[in-house]
């Protein structure tokens, strides 16, 4: 996955992100000087993730802490270009890690992923402090009007954004998601928004925008600065996804998946390991094996968008019967602009 940032003409700098939801759930950035505080809650054999942009040497640090039974956790940063980690760091609460990124890790990508991991048993609830470089920016005079970010948001979690700029200009922030929602921040350096995203927006969509423009009249003045955004990094089952069964709508809370599809009314529940969804199916009229139920297995790809699995009558037998494939379906709405697409 990347992010992309473009010029379009005489006004449009953009980079691949999309859109919001409920007041409730919008909070200010929480903010520990530049750094962003991210809560995380995991429990056994379980990992939560948030993906950052850089796009400017610099010093990437991430610090965690937590309370609760897991009395171990590995804190990890990954990035582009490379499938090893770029740092890691294991023990008990708290940890740190630190990486000092390099202009050939720049022209690499700009997509980073900051990872807690719980490779034992109990859970641990607590935050991620992370501090990075950011991604610069430049609008008004001379440059684009607006900055465009577009994202893909795939599990429930806080996404949390922040520009910072010199000079006095006032800069309008904003924030939009799936479901016809938007929020915006308008004023001088620093501006911060946040939004935790839930399992009902996740049923609305996955693409997420973020914007920030100039509204001033004044072509002279331009403001030149760094923009910080994270967002949640897992996928998640949450969504509608078009089957060989039909449309099949899930909803994942923690490790436990149920769901249902409309191929003879069905149901369908389990638990995920990693990218695997293993559980149960059971269809009109009796809901009962072997004829109207059975298991199932579905391995999610890389990317959060398809599974492909197989599907079994009964419970006792170790063969499968059949595939069982899908396709995320596209939610939300379109935020393109004009001859602007979704790259990444």
């Amino acid at each position: 996955m990347k992010t992309y940032i473009k010029s379009a003409g005489k006004g449009v700098r953009g980079r691949s992100l999309a859109l919001l939801p409920t007041l409730p759930l919008l909070l200010t950035v929480i903010l520990i000087g530049t750094a962003f505080a991210l809560p995380f809650s995991v429990g056994p054999n379980d990992k939560d993730e948030y993906h950052f942009l850089v796009g400017a040497p610099g010093e990437i640090r991430v610090q965690a802490s937590w309370t609760g039974t897991a009395n171990n956790l590995a804190l990890i940063l990954n990035g582009p270009g490379q499938v090893n980690a770029y740092a890691r760091q294991d023990g008990p609460s708290p940890l740190e890690i630190r990486y000092l990124v390099t202009s050939a890790d720049v022209a690499k990508g700009e997509t980073w992923t900051m990872g807690i991991w719980n490779f034992g048993g109990g859970t641990a609830e607590g935050d991620l402090i992370l501090t990075s470089p950011g991604a610069p920016f430049s609008v008004g005079s001379g440059s684009a009007e607006v900055l465009e970010i577009r994202f893909p948001v795939r599990s429930p979690g806080l996404i949390s954004a922040q520009a910072i700029w010199a000079g006095s200009r006032e800069l309008d922030l904003a924030l939009n998601g799936p479901g016809n929602f938007g929020t915006h921040a308008l004023g001088q350096s620093p501006l911060g928004k946040g939004y935790m995203v839930t399992n009902d927006d996740l049923l609305k969509g996955q693409t997420w925008l973020l914007t920030l423009e100039s509204h001033e009249l004044d072509p002279s003045q331009t403001a030149t600065g760094t923009i910080h955004l994270s967002y949640p990094g897992e996928c998640s089952w949450t969504g509608t996804w078009e089957t060989n069964f039909g449309d099949m709508e899930l909803v994942q809370e923690g490790s436990t998946v149920t769901g249902s599809y409309t191929h003879d009314q069905g149901r369908i529940s389990g638990t995920v390991s990693g990218n695997t969804f293993t559980g149960t199916w059971s269809e009109a009229p009796s809901y009962s094996p072997s004829n109207d139920a059975g298991g199932v297995q579905l391995v999610m790809a890389e990317g959060c968008t398809s599974f492909r699995g197989s599907w079994r009558y009964g419970h006792d037998k170790t063969s499968w019967d059949g595939d069982w494939t899908g396709t995320r379906a596209r939610g939300g709405l379109d935020l393109r602009p004009k001859g602007f697409g979704i790259f990444g």
